[in-house]
């Protein structure tokens, strides 16, 4: 193949399947599931959760290029220097309602997530190894946990609510019950055949009915008593589920470094930074991993309410703080200062096989990730692009001079199912 051949998503799919991969994502990843969480899209939020607040500063967030950690500093530079009251709590109310504006984009937009626009994206997770991002949100770890066995979502529970209960509720509350009773059906529900007498009949277990006989038994039901559900939304369920049932366990295990431990009569679940299993990586932190003391633990309250509060707590406690990089600049040296970063950036430089990179523009601020991965055994990198895609792929590789490289458009990709699938 050529090396200036643009690839598309179907092809790199086809060219990674079944060999030593890893996946790196960066914000476009996210957009292209439908989740703006870029500062821009973040900053926008805040001034509408707190339009009283940020309307005024709305000039010098747009010139400090809606950088978190540049706006602050401008803001901490018309503060007197001596009052460092005023300084901490300026700075760390704009970081609360910064983490807020990103938490609350995500939460609004993840019932969206499994659409049948994207309800394919397990195809592409499950070809992986180990799993990178450089967003600050959750949204990756959700999406992979979607995937796992249903006993490892109760030990692996984040400070978000998972996105098929947004489904369940939605559907139970517009259908009468109609996603409860059909997973039943489906999970524990047989159908009786009689062939004239009591002796000839048979039981069949619905979880064996193809989809097409598993919806007209529905039908049935739903006619029979009355159930009012509409055609189209029985449809909807049963493919969720027949989804879910082909893609359960294709992704065997995701180890975010983390485990429960007893601390102070208290289960709290805290990052190991020399656990040899892990293969998700938060490479530049993010909003459920804070520093308490020497400790690195993640927040695991489901209430939106707690994770406020408990993110609160942590700016106002001196001896804790989020693990984020929100710098600009210098971002190594912050790495270097926390165990879970410095684990999570070591890693990443200890990777071999080949490289997914999504969504990410190649910025000169993220020089130290691909400084890192030019480090690693990685041979081959495929790099999903917009625009001008040429000279994408000259940058690409200037910043990875000693690996072998090729660009995908990123307007082939497609998380839908593929036609094969869904029948």
């Amino acid at each position: 193949m050529e090396k200036n051949t643009i690839l598309t998503y179907k092809e790199v799919l086809e060219k990674i399947k079944g060999q030593s991969n890893n996946l790196l994502i960066a914000n476009g990843f996210n957009y292209g599931l439908g989740v703006k969480t870029g500062y821009e899209d973040i900053f926008k939020k805040m001034t509408k959760n707190n339009k009283f607040i940020y309307n005024d500063a709305i000039d010098m967030i747009e010139g400090c290029g809606f950088d978190l950690e540049y706006f602050i500093g401008r803001i901490d530079e018309d503060i007197d220097q001596r009052n460092v009251f005023l300084k901490k709590y300026v700075g760390n109310k704009i970081k609360l309602d910064f983490m807020q504006a990103a938490h609350e984009i995500v939460k609004d937009e993840i019932k969206n997530i499994y659409t049948d626009k994207n309800s394919g994206v397990y195809i592409l997770l499950k070809e992986f190894t180990n799993y990178f991002t450089l967003n600050y949100d959750t949204l990756l770890y959700l999406l992979l946990l979607k995937y796992k066995p249903n006993e490892d979502e109760k030990k692996n529970t984040i400070a978000f609510q998972s996105s098929l209960n947004f489904i369940e509720e939605d559907l139970n509350e517009q259908q009468n019950n109609i996603y409860t009773e059909i997973k039943e059906a489906r999970t524990n529900g047989t159908i009786k055949l009689s062939f004239g007498s009591e002796a000839n009949s048979l039981e069949k277990d619905c979880r064996f009915l193809t989809k097409t006989h598993f919806v007209a038994e529905i039908t049935e039901y739903s006619k029979t008593f009355r159930k009012g559900w509409q055609a189209k939304d029985i449809d909807r369920v049963v493919k969720i589920l027949f989804q879910e049932e082909k893609s359960n366990d294709v992704i065997k295990r995701i180890d975010d470094g983390s485990c429960p431990q007893e601390l102070f009569d208290a289960k709290e679940f805290v990052f190991d930074v020399n656990s040899p299993t892990q293969n998700l990586f938060f490479l530049h932190g993010a909003f459920h991993i804070y520093r308490d003391g020497m400790l690195n633990k993640k927040i695991t309250q489901q209430p939106h309410k707690a994770l406020y509060n408990k993110l609160e707590d942590v700016l106002n406690n001196e001896g804790q703080e989020v693990v984020c990089v929100f710098q600009h600049k210098d971002k190594v040296d912050v790495i270097n200062d926390n165990e879970y970063l410095k684990h999570c950036f070591q890693k990443l430089g200890e990777i071999s096989g080949s490289l997914v990179i999504i969504g990410s523009s190649l910025a000169d601020n993220d020089d130290h990730i691909f400084g890192q991965i030019n480090n690693s055994s990685i041979d081959t990198i495929y790099l999903s692009v917009f625009g001008k895609k040429e000279g994408m792929l000259q940058a690409a590789r200037l910043k990875f001079p000693s690996k072998e490289v090729f660009i995908f458009d990123a307007e082939t990709i497609s998380y839908e199912l593929p036609e094969e699938l869904e029948s």
